[in-house]
């Protein structure tokens, strides 16, 4: 079997934020001058990337046979990330993927989800590899594109654009304002809707058949975890 994963996350507070950092908050009012407030929001900005601070709130997996037939679509998402992520694993215990989809995932997706799993003492059901400079188990399209040259990394919709696939349906930016609205079956949507685009770069970059929308998306399950 094989999967295409993507994750959705959000920040936490910054007063959280500060907590795990053992430094203070400085409010930008406080130090207008020095920039030291300035440097403490780029530090903040900069967690947005880290399993450390942030938290997933949404995993997508779209699951296929090893032909690439596809079997199932299905996306967690909601406040409850220990039992989110214990619903992951059981599935990749299910399913038993010999190969990982990903767009960045080897540096941002796997991590992530490692770092939240041990957190939460959510032990993975299965080893994922995460070398670099291979294509199995883990097939990252940006990586890959750039033939593992960061200057030459690759967001998601212009590597769509390039390869005249479906592109991306909204940014990830819009997640965390999404997420504060209570709009939790529309982030768990979208992230299956970057999962597909990740499909279909990898089906062009592996010159294999790329199946539509709706014949791989087909009725996604949605399951909240709360």
């Amino acid at each position: 079997m094989r999967v295409v994963l993507d994750i959705e996350t959000v920040q936490p507070p910054k007063e959280e934020w500060a907590r795990l950092a053992g430094v203070a908050v400085i409010y930008p009012e406080d130090l207008l001058e020095t920039g030291e407030a300035a440097q403490q929001e780029r530090e903040y900005e900069k967690a947005a990337f880290d399993g450390t601070f942030s938290k997933i709130i949404c995993i997508g997996l779209l699951i296929f046979s090893d032909s690439m037939e596809p079997k199932r679509a299905v996306s967690w998402f909601g406040p409850n990330e220990k039992e989110l992520l214990r619903q992951f694993w059981a599935k990749l215990a299910e399913v038993r993927p010999s190969l990982f989809i990903t767009h960045n995932g080897l540096a941002f997706d796997m991590p992530f989800i490692k770092k939240r799993s041990i957190i939460h003492q959510v032990k993975p059901t299965i080893d994922i590899s995460l070398s670099k400079f291979r294509t199995e188990p883990v097939y990252d399209t940006m990586a890959i594109w750039s033939n593992w040259e960061s200057r030459g990394w690759i967001k998601l919709d212009v590597l769509a654009r390039a390869l005249g696939v479906e592109t991306k349906s909204g940014s990830g930016k819009q997640v965390a304002e999404m997420w504060a609205k209570g709009q939790g079956k529309a982030i768990a949507e979208y992230c299956l809707q970057d999962a597909y685009v990740t499909y279909a770069c990898y089906c062009r970059m592996a010159f294999c058949e790329l199946l539509p929308h709706e014949a791989v998306l087909g009725a996604p399950e949605l399951i909240e975890v709360v």
